[in-house]
């Protein structure tokens, strides 16, 4: 159970103030549009430089290449999501 104490150096906060009666500025829809493509460039970008180091680096053990390879296929899950995403 969390409880506050009031002697602690730091005050604990009033989270309803942090969210409530805030006015915030609306997203422009070519920025919303913008944001999707650069994840699956960032996607991209990291599956590649996954596999430059799958086939660049002779040094790494066989668990070192699985756990890459592991890392590889999350991210292309990831890509193919983005890219099967409908628009």
């Amino acid at each position: 159970m969390i409880s506050s104490r009031t002697g602690d150096s730091e005050p604990v906060l009033n989270l309803r103030g942090l969210f409530y009666g805030v006015k915030t500025n609306p997203i422009p829809k070519n920025q919303i549009d913008v944001i999707p493509q650069k994840t699956r460039y960032d996607n991209f970008k990291l599956l590649q430089d996954i596999q430059n180091v799958l086939q660049k680096c002779t040094h790494l053990t066989n668990r070192d290449k699985l756990n890459y390879c592991n890392t590889q296929r999350y991210f292309m899950k990831l890509y193919l999501r983005e890219i099967n995403k409908p628009e």
